[in-house]
């Protein structure tokens, strides 16, 4: 995956902690499409940012 600071950071939050919700998000996910992977965590993570861009590709 590859995505833009704004699907992790949070003004007053340290980054770590985004980090965190991003892994425990994503692993929630993990066994699903990339489609619905990549939904999920947007509308899971993404609720309150202002720019969000995120590419997400599965190797076989």
């Amino acid at each position: 995956m590859l995505y833009t600071d704004g699907l992790v950071e949070r003004r007053g939050e340290v980054l770590e902690r985004g980090m965190t919700r991003l892994r425990r998000e994503a692993a929630s996910w993990a066994g699903e499409s990339v489609a619905t992977l990549v939904e999920e965590l947007l509308h899971g993570l993404g609720a309150d940012a202002d720019d969000i861009a995120l590419l997400a590709v599965r190797v076989p």
